[in-house]
């Protein structure tokens, strides 16, 4: 977060609910609804910052990483008018095809999740998938995806990004070989400056750091 900092954004890291801290019912909101409230909360995060002046609402940029990276495209695809950009790292993309590629461990953590394999759960696909809504996204997006991730799988985030490519949408697409993180410090290093010099792009008054 500090390199963010350093290039002159604010950073809110919000809470939302389906993470943990604030108790069982918290944590367990998601079940059967995922990105429903998450998105409800994010929004509200970003009306806090803009009534208190910390936020300038025409240069919002939303990013995240792994179920981060699922709200971001769903932000982008729900909400577009909220966002400058978007950073979308290790995301869950086309939650259909990501769940074909998972293992079977992963594939059960879904089931009790969604209700069901996504098949069974085609009312809540259609409006929580999102690949659904990738026609919809107007602002550029930055992808970071890890080639051999077995819990965001390669083949369905690419799919996202051939959608964005079909209609020659602007984005940009980082790989790297490992999986769900790069367990590599120097990796780690690339991978922010690679962020910083996509927001430096796209956000006015961002600047990367010179050392």
């Amino acid at each position: 977060m500090q390199a963010y900092l350093d290039a002159g954004l604010a950073v809110a890291m919000i809470n939302f609910r389906g993470s943990t801290g604030y108790g069982a019912a918290w944590r367990d909101a998601l079940i059967g609804d995922i990105g429903g409230p998450e998105l409800e909360d994010l929004n509200a995060g970003l009306d806090w910052l803009v009534q208190r002046g910390i936020a300038d609402p025409r240069r919002a940029v939303v990013g995240g990483w792994s179920w981060g990276g699922y709200l971001t495209l769903m932000e982008l695809g729900k909400h577009p008018d909220l966002w400058l950009c978007g950073v979308a790292g290790i995301p869950v993309a086309d939650y259909e095809l990501s769940y074909d590629d998972m293992s079977p461990e992963l594939q059960a953590y879904d089931r009790a999740l969604l209700g069901g394999r996504p098949d069974e759960v085609p009312t809540l696909m259609l409006d929580r998938n999102p690949i659904n809504f990738a026609d919809d996204v107007r602002v550029p997006v930055l992808f970071i995806i890890g080639e051999n991730d077995s819990r965001c799988p390669y083949r369905q985030a690419m799919a996202y990004v051939d959608k964005l490519a079909a209609r020659g949408h602007p984005h940009e697409v980082y790989v790297f070989g490992t999986g769900h993180g790069s367990f590599d410090t120097d990796e780690d290093v690339r991978q922010v400056r690679t962020i910083l010099e996509f927001l430096a792009t796209h956000v006015p008054g961002v600047q990367v750091p010179t050392s």
